[in-house]
């Protein structure tokens, strides 16, 4: 029973990952159940006894993949010999390189567009993604607020100054992806530092 049980997840892994890359190169409109079992050389019966549809299919893509990045925020979180300004230095950091160098993170537009058709997927984003990160991201500056590293700060207007950029970034990076110089229109590296600068900035106690 436990060898079955392993060979289905990675079956399914294999199938959200073949999938991602169809989503990302022919978008959601354009990749069907059937494109999706033809690529992972299954039958649609196969596909649908994994996924019961597109939607279903679209939302573990996304989850899946930027678990990881959940996994790294939890592993920053509980690493109490890291001071609070390295904690969410390094944070940031791993927000940039899950929405801007991975490749879920590429699907920012994708979703935005299949969530105004599927409400369910904007939910299940947020429930199972958004929401977890936020908390993590706020137990940080808590922590920090307790240790009189940081001053308090407005939970809602922190988190637009935190993800508004990035996300930018990353739509910006996707809409002109064709540029040659790409990287001197939108360089990630310095604007990130910038912007994580900016922030500790705003929230570090005044000596």
């Amino acid at each position: 029973m436990g060898s079955d049980f392993v060979a289905t997840e990675t079956r399914r892994e294999e199938i959200m990952r073949i999938s991602t890359g169809l989503f990302l190169e022919n978008g959601f409109a354009a990749t069907s159940m059937s494109k999706v079992a033809a690529a992972c050389k299954i039958t649609k019966a196969s596909l649908y006894h994994h996924f019961t549809g597109k939607d279903e299919l679209f939302i573990s893509c996304v989850t899946h993949g930027y678990a990881p990045a959940l996994d790294d925020l939890r592993v920053l979180e509980n690493d109490l010999a890291l001071d609070p300004i390295t904690r969410l230095r390094k944070a940031i950091r791993v927000l940039y390189e899950m929405t801007i160098n991975s490749e879920v993170g590429r699907m920012s537009p994708l979703i935005a567009e299949v969530s105004r058709a599927f409400p369910n997927v904007a939910r299940s984003f947020h429930s199972d993604y958004i929401g977890p990160q936020q908390e993590i991201i706020w137990r940080m500056i808590e922590d920090g607020v307790a240790r009189d590293v940081f001053q308090s700060v407005d939970r809602r207007a922190f988190f637009h100054l935190l993800f508004g950029p990035i996300v930018t970034l990353s739509l910006s990076r996707e809409m002109f992806t064709s540029f040659d110089d790409l990287e001197d229109h939108f360089p990630v590296e310095p604007l990130m530092n910038s912007h994580i600068d900016s922030l500790l900035q705003l929230i570090q106690r005044c000596e």
